[in-house]
């Protein structure tokens, strides 16, 4: 008789609305034990003359299974929050966790695919499957496989407590975020928001009994308050509780503090390195990225900042003068996006308030769907009546040539995902020994914000959440097409994921796009052609201040881990770093680095990715503009020269074969 655990069912959506809290434990342990067993007889039967099919695909078996399971119940921790849910999942996961460091542990599993990468046959693979081989090898050495048991030991205990420390930072993050929020009864105060906005406060107020309005540090309204808010008093008191977060500073002083959990987590990250024989955690985080030594990213980085110098005294000089004008001679950092904002309408002729009006999610997303459809020739068909953990989830269905290519769950509200909009990789595409193609599946979180009265207008900067993870989405949708190696975004290194969301976003900055996309929220009108080019300018005005935040927090990342140990603080660190960009204000009354939740969710040493995986995008875009940016012929020569092949050869391989130059010459 079947199991009646939804978890163990043979199903093809997740049966999300029937998973309870008593099913979790008892379904992993029965993967668990199943797994073991599985594994015993792969590595008896493989530990001679292993085989692609008996090996590989019969692994990739088990791990998918256990990895889709951890995914489902990590995406319910967010709609689960009793303590009965919270408890089982804690259980679920670490033995889930513990079986899968277990797995790396496999002296015999490792023997089997080492002798398989060291076979004739193996020679003969196809640069994807090799490239599956090498990353799977280094996964055992990874857990130190090849050490001696009492160091294999130490670094065990190592991993499990770096594990603690990051899920510490971020539910200390959490609760930070929770524990600040501000009523407004004067609507005086709100002197310069949108309409929009206020409705969302007010909702938000009215959510918890209260009158007037609630501020509180959602991303979304912390840069909308500090971009448009005229009363200086108020983005002061914001951006200094935003900005101090799970810190010794701000109105929570001393409460959820960051600061020692990443002191420790140097300390963890940086002896973990050199267990492994690495002379810094960067050096093991670099391994098989693009860049793939901290000299190279260092010089990116300064070299990315020595060509925006002159951009960023433009725009400094420029808020100065502004400033004057105004009456703000002490220009403080809460000042700096409001004088922004000013010169961007003053610049372009338009504000936001008149673009958002044309850009309801409602209509921007089908027209979304039907460019890439185009582009991709693909087809994007939305899915009723399915299976689902939140009634706001929505699910739509890729197909191509006459087969379904995988399913998106998109998201649109989700505001307990983490401190930023992302995409999931929920299951990936790869073919069993037995020729059943498993396609992929992803969850697309974009943490709009949304109230039941007023539709959902996206500004520009929504606009590029939206195509940037619709990107990753298609990248998982369309990677590894006529291949039968598994691949997924997260086999990707973290600057090559990272480029198809930056490429996506470059048809935001198209005058053309932006006409075609839009469709206003009450007469249907598209924006007018006069508008969108306003709009480009708009987007491209006083964009330094972004910039900047991004080098300064790339350099801080790759420094902090590079040098751990000179004796300096994680704020003396910040400081330099802030310090050698050169562009945002130099204060001690803040703690970015508390906040910095990159650096505990896979980013570490990683997040130099999105400014160079931007200029490759603009590189790579340049075929679009010379060919025409709705060209079928050229979006199918980027499916196939760079999203088919996926893992199976490198980025800049891809990129330069798509743009018809030699190796090196497109960047």
């Amino acid at each position: 008789m079947p199991d009646p655990n939804p978890l163990l069912q043979d199903y093809y959506l997740p049966p999300f609305s029937a998973i309870r809290a008593e099913h979790l434990v008892p379904a992993i342990n029965v993967i668990v034990l199943h797994s073991r067993t599985e594994v015993v007889r792969i590595t008896s039967s493989q530990r001679h003359n292993p085989n692609w099919d008996d090996l590989v695909l019969a692994m990739e078996a088990v791990t998918s299974r256990i990895d889709e399971v951890l995914v489902v119940i990590s995406i319910l921790d967010g709609v689960n929050t009793d303590q009965e849910w919270m408890d089982a999942s804690a259980q679920a996961t670490f033995r889930a966790v513990e079986f899968v460091r277990e797995l790396t542990s496999n002296r015999e599993l490792f023997d089997c695919y080492k002798t398989l990468v060291e076979s004739s046959p193996a020679a003969l693979f196809d640069a994807s499957r090799q490239r599956l081989l090498r990353r799977t090898l280094r996964k055992f050495r990874l857990a130190g496989i090849e050490l001696a048991p009492a160091t294999q030991k130490r670094l065990t205990t190592l991993d499990r407590e770096i594990a603690g420390l990051q899920q510490l930072f971020l539910a200390q993050l959490e609760a930070a975020n929770s524990a600040w929020s501000k009523h407004i009864n004067d609507e005086s105060q709100l002197q310069g928001l949108s309409a929009a906005l206020k409705a969302r406060m007010a909702h938000k107020a009215r959510a918890v009994n209260l009158q007037g309005w609630l501020m509180t540090l959602n991303e979304e309204i912390y840069r909308e308050c500090m971009a448009y808010a005229q009363n200086r008093l108020l983005r002061e008191e914001i951006f200094t509780a935003y900005n101090t977060r799970a810190s010794d500073l701000g109105p929570h002083a001393g409460h959820f503090d960051n600061g020692p959990l990443l002191q420790m987590l140097m300390v963890r990250r940086n002896q973990k390195a050199k267990l492994l024989g690495y002379a810094n955690f960067v050096q093991l985080a670099l391994e098989l990225q693009v860049l793939d030594t901290d000299a190279q990213v260092l010089a990116f980085i300064r070299h990315q900042s020595t060509a925006l110098r002159s951009d960023f005294t433009h725009d400094k000089q420029a808020i100065t003068t502004l400033g004057r004008e105004l009456g703000l001679t002490d220009l403080q950092p809460w000042d700096c996006a409001f004088l922004a904002q000013i010169i961007r309408q003053r610049t372009s002729g338009i504000t936001e308030e008149e673009l958002r009006v044309y850009f309801p999610l409602d209509t921007t997303l089908p027209r979304l769907f039907a460019l890439v459809g185009r582009l991709f020739d693909i087809e994007i068909i939305e899915i009723h009546g399915f299976d689902s953990w939140a009634p706001s989830v929505r699910l739509f269905q890729v197909r191509g040539h006459g087969e379904v290519l995988g399913q998106i769950y998109f998201v649109p509200y989700w505001q307990n995902a983490g401190d930023f909009p992302y995409a999931l990789s929920l299951r990936n595409r790869w073919t069993t020994a037995e020729s059943r193609r498993v396609q992929p599946m992803v969850v697309l979180f974009s943490q709009f914000e949304g109230t039941p009265d007023e539709p959902c207008l996206l500004g520009h900067r929504q606009l590029k959440i939206l195509f940037h993870e619709l990107g990753h989405c298609l990248q998982q949708m369309m990677m590894g097409l006529g291949y039968r190696t598994k691949m997924g975004v997260d086999d990707l290194g973290m600057d090559s994921a990272e480029f198809c969301g930056q490429f996506f976003e470059r048809w935001c900055y198209s005058p053309e796009c932006l006409v075609w996309l839009s469709n206003h929220f009450k007469t249907g009108a598209q924006l007018p052609e006069t508008l969108a080019r306003q709009q480009v300018v708009y987007a491209n005005t006083q964009t330094s201040w972004e910039r900047a935040e991004s080098l300064t927090m790339a350099l801080f990342d790759i420094e902090v881990h590079r040098t751990q140990g000179d004796g300096r603080s994680i704020e003396q660190v910040f400081s330099s770093a802030n310090g050698e960009i050169g562009h945002l204000p130099a204060l001690d009354v803040v703690r970015y680095a508390n906040g910095f939740s990159h650096m505990v969710s896979g980013y570490e040493c990683g997040f130099y990715a999105y400014q160079w995986s931007e200029v490759l995008a603009r590189a790579a875009f340049k075929r679009f503009e010379q060919e025409g940016i709705f060209n079928p012929e050229t979006g199918r020569a980027f499916r196939e020269s760079v999203l088919a092949p996926g893992i199976s050869r490198p980025l800049l391989e891809l990129v330069n074969l798509f743009l018809g130059v030699p190796p090196g010459d497109s960047v």
